[in-house]
């Protein structure tokens, strides 16, 4: 099984378990560390210029900067990287191309938007990333087929990232679609239904597509 990094990010977070396995590597961006305090949990790597950290947040670091200042990276808070960017880029050079962000939505749109295009610039570099919110999860499908496996019925969303993107079809859905092309000026993509203990795929043959899952037991 691939090697994961792990990133918790500033912005909105659901509580969600973080569940980190052998080899996987665990950062904490910025407010990330008051996220992962709450769990009892220490990162292996905390980055970030901290300008958002919580009191609790504030004494793991100062903790970890006692005991591990190896762990702690200090950013300045004039840059050109979001936290998240640079957490993204120190895990590409530990040799990881798995990603897992959490309390990567919801706050500021701006770094909402960030962490969005984060997953670019992880597919950019050979990678795959993945944004979790509570049942939701969001990650590109570039010249690819990926598969979505059985479980609680949900809704499914994809949307162009490039300007058009060609070849998309969709398969165990409600709505499907046999080599479609898609542009980022209508959101034909939304709201597609995926049906409880069914498979279902997603095929785009050329270009880079946004795609949202939910799984809910309603509907």
């Amino acid at each position: 099984m691939a090697k994961t990094c792990i990133i918790v990010c500033a912005g909105r977070f659901l509580g969600e378990a973080i569940e980190k396995k052998e080899g996987d590597l665990l950062i904490a961006a910025d407010n990330g560390l008051t996220y992962l305090s709450r769990q009892g949990l220490v990162p292996d790597l905390v980055i970030g210029d901290y300008d958002s950290l919580e009191e609790a947040g504030k004494r793991v670091l100062a903790a970890m900067q006692k005991d591990h200042p190896e762990q702690v990276i200090t950013l300045p808070v004039e840059k050109d990287d979001t936290d998240t960017l640079a957490a993204v880029r120190e895990g590409l050079s530990r040799g990881y191309r798995s990603f897992v962000l959490y309390g990567a939505l919801g706050g500021r749109l701006d770094h909402t938007m960030a962490n969005l295009q984060t997953l670019n610039f992880i597919k950019d570099a050979g990678g795959n990333g993945e944004i979790r919110e509570g049942d939701l999860s969001v990650f590109l499908v570039r010249n690819e087929t990926v598969e979505i496996p059985a479980g609680p019925a949900g809704n499914f969303a994809l949307f162009a990232v490039d300007p058009e993107i060609h070849g998309v079809t969709e398969r165990g859905m409600k709505y499907e679609a046999n080599g479609l092309t898609i542009t980022n000026r209508f959101p034909i993509g939304c709201s597609n239904h995926l049906f409880a203990e069914k498979k279902a795929s997603v095929t785009v043959e050329d270009g880079t597509a946004l795609a949202m899952l939910r799984r809910s037991v309603r509907g």
